[in-house]
């Protein structure tokens, strides 16, 4: 069944390298589309997470956020970088000297510098910590869908009772074709008599019947109503699909709407105009939710 767009995620796993936790937010738009945010060290992983999560989610704005903590056996030591010691103790020398203060350079204030204390960093490879890492990214996945397919349910239901509607409607534009005619035939012979009412002319049969033709065939919706029908079923098996629908629907959507202007550009029945613009609302209803579909 579809899916919408918009959901939220959490997912974690843990493993020698430590805990990892993802947390993903996905929006509606366009295409696929992943903004994440991972340390520094990890940075290398960022096409691995996207095709992980293209696997699970086709089409959205996903925004990914990627932590890492290490175990509580943290086997870092920590170690003075000498080096940039004696760069900031030189620069702050210089600055002494030239502003004239008379101030002591003290350790605190080298130790001020970030980089002046550094622990070790373990060297391990970000492509060995990925498997455990991909736990945590399907595991996020896994719980938007969740998410996701619970409002889709909710957008099945609503765009179904709004396909109900349409579907009413259109029927009952059949019903009323064949009326429009006759009131045509009725109308005319009226107008035709209150225009030759005391006067000798004869009405021409053959030339009313002739009327009669040409009109029916400017109202005939017949290929309309039956490509109508046809886009409704296709919107119902489109509802039930698992794979991306949006676009489809939207596609489908634009082909009704299509063949139902064309239906109230033939016909200027006033129960057919307002039938018409029912139909055409709840197409613009059912589109708007589409928004949301994946």
């Amino acid at each position: 069944m579809i899916k919408s767009m918009t959901g939220f995620g959490k997912g974690e796993s843990v493993g020698k390298f430590g805990r990892f936790a993802v947390e993903i937010r996905a929006v509606n738009h366009r295409y696929f589309d992943v903004s994440s945010r991972v340390p520094n060290s990890l940075g290398q992983l960022e096409d691995k997470i996207k095709n992980c999560l293209h696997q699970y989610i086709k089409r959205g704005k996903v925004n990914l956020a990627l932590s890492h903590r290490r175990g509580e056996k943290d086997d870092r030591a920590a170690k003075i970088d000498e080096k940039a010691a004696v760069r900031y103790y030189r620069m702050l020398k210089t600055l002494k000297s030239r502003f004239k203060l008379q101030d002591d350079i003290k350790l605190s204030h080298l130790l001020f510098f970030p980089d002046v204390i550094a622990q070790d960093q373990p060297e391990h490879d970000a492509n060995a910590m990925w498997p455990v890492i991909e736990k945590a990214v399907k595991a996020a996945a896994l719980d938007c869908n969740k998410m996701r397919e619970k409002e889709g349910r909710a957008l099945y239901k609503d765009i179904s009772g709004r396909m109900r509607t349409i579907s009413d409607s259109i029927d009952e534009i059949c019903t009323m074709i064949p009326g429009l005619v006759l009131d045509y035939k009725r109308k005319l012979e009226e107008k035709i008599l209150e225009l030759l009412e005391g006067k000798s002319y004869v009405i021409d049969k053959q030339r009313l019947e002739t009327e009669l033709a040409i009109f029916a065939k400017q109202s005939d919706v017949s290929e309309e109503l039956t490509r109508a029908k046809s886009h409704l079923v296709a919107l119902k098996e489109t509802l039930l699909l698992t794979t991306e629908a949006g676009r489809r629907l939207d596609f489908i959507l634009q082909e009704l709407q299509r063949e139902i202007n064309t239906l109230g550009s033939k016909i200027s029945g006033i129960k057919v105009s307002r039938s018409v613009v029912d139909i055409k609302s709840e197409i613009e209803k059912i589109r708007e939710q589409a928004q949301n579909i994946e």
